[in-house]
Parts: structure tokens; sequence; C-alpha cells
């Protein structure tokens, strides 16, 4: 009877069990996905290199101004990197496809960037653009291995979209992944060397800028005043290596951009931002504006009070992340690899006190998102992303309001400097259906 019984309980919990514990699926959908994603690379470099089709530029076009920058540096001539027209024909010099859409890819970012990006070009552009991917896939990986060292999470790592798109675009988004992951993983234990990572995050000023905010508001003093003394003195060098006119031409460039955004010049299909979401409605330059601007106020305002309030780390974590997709109207589909750091973040939280109904299913939308912007938008006319993250928000403060009664406690995945995880030993938080 008593056997019967206790087959009867095992039966109705496996009937019960939800569909993310089921370690082998979840492996087999992250396999697939990375499938798929490497037959894309595979499939882009065929149809480049082998069938020559002129409408598939090369993978990692936009490495171009990278590769650029660094050379200009090498030659002694840093300011001709924010020169549209010198900086074009050191593009075309580079790959000849440069030239069929006119070499037109200009250098926007800060003038730290190009202390950091100095060796580069000590390479041609082709074997530069390897050793550059191959890095910053690797400081990716490892950094969201410590935001997410259980093992369940090496392929969906792996596999994310978000990294894949970054690799065909030749951008620098697994990097400032790398440094925002790196600054939150050691906000705790070892905020000095966080405020530092926050302050390098300043090479994409409009990612970084809710990080310092962020400290602020938690009243992190040590690791605040580490980003503030990192930004004044890469920014001190920068002047000192570069001429203190470099910053004069840089801002040019960055007003280069913003008009470019607004004038519908840039690929504005590939900027999931409510500014350009309502541009693409039809709405007017300055309703597009006042509608984004509500929204980054609102993104804003949620993460600082998060951020003010104890809580759950973790989900402090994750909407810090998610809010600072929402704040600049200039982001590209590629910057997008962050969310990454979102879902990792989400999931530790989820582990450590449980789930709410259609979280894990959400995740799983966040994790194909940038997929959906590269193949959707274009075909869409639609910019739909920035609902998404502005959703993802709102499902974290849910989360917040109806798990305020579960403690945070002891992280489950703490990583101690030592390198393994240790999870934490007790009773697991049951799911909350």
């Amino acid at each position: 009877m008593t056997s019967k019984s206790s087959a009867a309980v095992e039966k109705t919990l496996r009937e019960r069990r939800h569909w993310s514990e089921d370690r082998a699926r979840i492996r087999l959908y992250s396999g697939a996905g990375l499938l798929c994603l490497v037959g894309v690379i595979v499939l882009w470099w065929y149809l480049h290199f082998l069938a020559a089709n002129p409408k598939v530029g090369p993978i990692g076009l936009d490495f171009l101004p990278f590769w650029g920058a660094s050379h200009f540096v090498l030659q002694g001539h840093p300011l001709d990197a924010y020169n549209v027209e010198i900086m074009s024909r050191a593009q075309i010099a580079a790959l000849p496809y440069a030239e069929k859409m006119g070499g037109y890819m200009p250098w926007l970012y800060p003038p730290v960037m190009m202390l950091l990006l100095a060796p580069i070009a000590l390479l041609p552009f082709a074997y530069a653009y390897v050793v550059y991917a191959c890095i910053g896939y690797g400081a990716y990986y490892a950094t969201l291995r410590r935001t997410a060292p259980w093992r369940d999470a090496r392929l969906p790592t792996l596999g994310f979209p978000g990294a894949f798109i970054v690799l065909l675009a030749g951008q620098i988004a697994l990097y400032t992944t790398a440094i925002a992951g790196a600054s939150l993983v050691l906000l705790r234990k070892r905020p000095v060397l966080s405020g530092v990572f926050a302050g390098l995050l300043f090479i994409k000023p409009h990612i970084a800028l809710l990080f310092p905010l962020a400290l602020l508001c938690a009243r992190q003093w040590r690791a605040l005043a580490a980003c503030v003394a990192t930004v004044a003195f890469t920014t001190a060098l920068a002047a000192a290596v570069f001429g203190a006119e470099v910053y004069a031409v840089f801002l040019h460039a960055t007003d280069f951009a913003r008009q470019s955004v607004v004038s519908g010049n840039a690929q504005i299909a590939r900027v999931p931002t409510f500014f350009v979401t309502a541009r693409m409605l039809g709405a007017p330059v300055i309703l597009a504006a006042v509608v984004h601007g509500v929204v980054a106020l609102a993104a804003v305002a949620v993460m600082a009070d998060f951020w003010r309030r104890p809580g759950a780390f973790a989900l402090r974590a994750a909407t810090l992340v998610c809010a600072s997709t929402l704040v600049s109207p200039y982001l590209y589909d590629y910057d997008l690899a962050i969310l990454a750091l979102v879902i990792a973040w989400y999931v530790r939280d989820g582990l450590a006190r449980g789930w709410l109904r259609g979280e894990r299913e959400w995740l799983v939308v966040l994790w194909l998102t940038p997929a959906f912007g590269l193949f959707g938008v274009l075909h869409v006319g639609f910019q739909f992303m920035p609902f998404i993250t502005l959703a993802t928000l709102l499902m974290l403060c849910r989360r917040r309001r109806r798990l305020t009664h579960v403690p945070d406690g002891p992280d489950a995945f703490d990583v101690p400097d030592g390198g393994a995880a240790v999870r934490r030993t007790g009773p697991t938080p049951a799911f909350t259906r």
C-alpha cells in the first residue's frame, strides 16, 4: 500500500514538474538554438565569400571604425578618426567592400576607447577582427559564468542570440556586457574594483548612465568613488595623450549621431528605443521625444526605488541593467547583448526565492528578443523590442511586490575567490504558482 502511494506521489510530481526543471530539455533547446545561430554565421560567410551575393556584406563590417581609429592612433593622427572623409578612405583601403556602401561608418566613441583599441591595427583587418571577436566572446562568457555559475546555464549563455548579433556586426557590445557584468558580480565583495569596472563602462556612456546613480542610491560610497575616479582618470589620460581638443571633436561626433537618429538617416529599424518606435509610427520629433522621455524617467525612477531600498541583490541587478536599455534614445540592436545579464540575474533570483507564473516563459521570449529584432523588425515595419524590455521591467516590479515576504538571505550561487560556486544548504523556497 505504501509503495503504491509513493509511486502515485512520484508520478504526480513528475506530471506537475515545470518544463524548465527538465535539464535534458533545457540542453536540447539551447543546443538547437546554438546550432541554428552557428548555421546563420556559416550561411552568411558562404553567401558573401563563396556565392558573392552583393546583398550580403562581410561579417564584422561594423569593426571598420574600430580598426580605423586604431590605425590613426598608430599613425600619430588620432583626431583623424573623427573626420568622416579621412576615416572613409581608411576603411575602403582596409576593406574594399566598404566602397559599395560609401565607406561611411563614422567613429563615435569617446577618446578613451582609442587608448584601449590602440594595438588592434597592428594586424590586418580580417585577422584583427578574429582576435577582437574571440577575446570579446571569451570575456562575455567568463563574466556570465560568474553571474550564472550553474551547469545548465552554459549552453544558453553560449547560444544567446544577442551575442551572435554582435559577432555578425563586429561591435563592442560583448565587451560592455562583460564590463557591466563584472561590476555587478564584484559589488558586494570588492566594491572598489566594482566601481572601476563601472567607470570603464563609460566607453559606452549611454549604457553606463544609471550605474553611478544606482551606486548613489545604494550608498555604495567606495564603489561610487572608484567609478568617478576611473572616469576622471581615463578622461584626463586621453586628453594628455591625444590633446584636450580631442573632446571638442568627439562632442561634434556625438551631435552627428543625434542628428542621424532624429532625421532618420541612421538604420532606425535597428534602434530599439521608444523614440524610434514613435517615429516609425509617424509621430513628429517632439512627440517622439516626449514619449521616450516619459518612459526613460519612469525607468530611472523604478531603478532608483529598487536600489535605495534593501532587497534581493539579484533582482536589483536585473532591474538596473533592464532600465539601462530604456534610457537612451540612441541604442542599437547589438547593444541588447546586455540582456544576457538581465536573464542571468533574474534566473538567479528565481532559483533562490521561487518563481511566479509566466516568468520562465517570458525569459525565453527575452532570450530570443535580439533575434526577433534582426529578423523581424525590418519585415514588420514596426520597432516592437522596447515593449519587450519595458514589460520585463514591469515583471521585475511585480516580482518585488509579490515576493516581499521572501527574504533574500545568502546567495545560493555566491562565487568565492577560489572560483567554484557554493550552493546554499537548507530548504529551498517552494515555487510560487
